[in-house]
């Protein structure tokens, strides 16, 4: 879900990184010492699963446990993820730097997103298979979603292309959802201070 440089126009690059500025700053602003650790695991565990692909037809999905990242550590996700980009677009080519706020944006506001349904009385509720489910799934449907539009408005000739890469990942928001449900399930039973229950 990454895009690279000089794919989207000026403006849309730069009204979204603004964007993404001030998220970024803020999330900054609010991390305590005490959540630094978590926050750097957070960060290596999106580095690395963006390198597990699994083949779909004539392309790959991977996951990005942005749900899993969003429920963890709330607004350090902006900080945990910016950094994970960072290191892939400069040490892999994962999408670039001028497009690093664009990238930033797509993948860390469904974190956010994630973490104010999860704190939800009424999500709170929920069968945690569903629950853990559902943070998984929405992460990655947001994630697609804001991907989607951005391409959408950018560039008339992106709109086919738009609608190709919400269709394909489909099957990643099930796969995301499936992921986050067993790995949530583990983590509430070794640890489950971590996921406030």
């Amino acid at each position: 879900m990454h895009i690279a440089d000089g794919v989207l126009t000026p403006v849309i690059t730069i009204a979204v990184s603004t964007l993404s500025l001030i998220a970024l700053i803020k999330a900054i602003k609010e991390l305590k010492n005490e959540e630094i650790t978590l926050t750097a695991v957070a960060s290596a565990m999106f580095f690395i699963a963006s390198f597990i692909h699994i083949p779909f037809g004539i392309t790959q999905i991977h996951l990005i446990l942005l749900g899993v990242i969003g429920i963890l550590i709330g607004w350090s996700s902006f900080v945990s993820i910016f950094i994970a980009l960072l290191l892939q677009a400069l040490l892999l080519g994962y999408g670039g730097v001028a497009s690093l706020g664009v990238n930033l944006f797509i993948m860390a506001t469904p974190a956010i997103i994630v973490y104010y349904l999860y704190n939800f009385d009424l999500f709170k509720k929920l069968n945690d298979k569903i629950k853990f489910f559902l943070v998984g799934f929405i992460g990655t449907f947001f994630a697609t979603l804001f991907l989607t539009l951005i391409l959408y408005f950018s560039k008339e000739e992106y709109s086919y292309a738009a609608y190709t890469i919400f269709s394909v990942n489909i099957i990643t928001m099930i796969i995301e959802g499936i992921v986050s449900m067993f790995l949530l399930l583990f983590i509430k039973k070794v640890y489950p201070k971590i996921l406030k229950v």
